[in-house]
């Protein structure tokens, strides 16, 4: 009989939401999050991570899986959900992929730079319609959301199995 350690008997499972809940679709990860806590584990922990930058190192750190929601201009259709895992995450680039003053891709190379990378990371990101000023996200993206709560849920599953 193979022996487990004791990170995968119990994953460590960590959801990071990102956005700005004043500019409409920007803030389509904070809404998953509303979505997704009623449905989670008690031991996945989650943050609404807003806006932030290199301050979230700290909760990315103490999690060996990380799921992170967020809109994501992937040049799709808006509504289209992205899923990107482990090395398709961006670590850096010139292009913001949200309005954040540090994107996260910035903040994941640096997190590797200083040591710091969970074992696995998914980014399940919308396609935003508007980044307008506005509290609500779009119709289309609206839509988007149960299947994208879905997908979440399914790779927590995944990883306590």
């Amino acid at each position: 009989m193979t022996k487990r350690i004791a990170s995968e008997l119990n994953p460590n499972i960590g959801v990071l939401a990102l956005g700005n809940l004043l500019r409409t679709d920007e803030g389509v990860g904070i809404h998953l999050l509303e979505g997704l806590r009623e449905h989670l584990p008690l031991d996945v922990e989650t943050l609404d991570g807003a806006t932030s930058g290199l301050e979230l190192l700290d909760f990315i750190e103490r999690h060996n899986y990380l799921i992170v929601l967020d809109a994501v201009d992937a040049g799709q259709a808006p509504g289209q959900i992205i899923q990107w895992t482990n090395d398709q995450v961006p670590r850096f680039t010139t292009k913001k992929l949200s309005l954040h003053q540090m994107g996260f891709a910035e903040v994941l190379f640096w997190g590797e730079f200083m040591g710091i990378s969970p074992d696995e990371i998914i980014v399940v990101g919308i396609q935003p319609q508007s980044l307008d000023w506005g509290i609500e996200l779009t119709e289309t993206i609206q839509k988007s959301v149960p299947k994208a709560i879905e997908i979440v849920l399914n790779y927590i599953e995944n990883w306590k199995l």
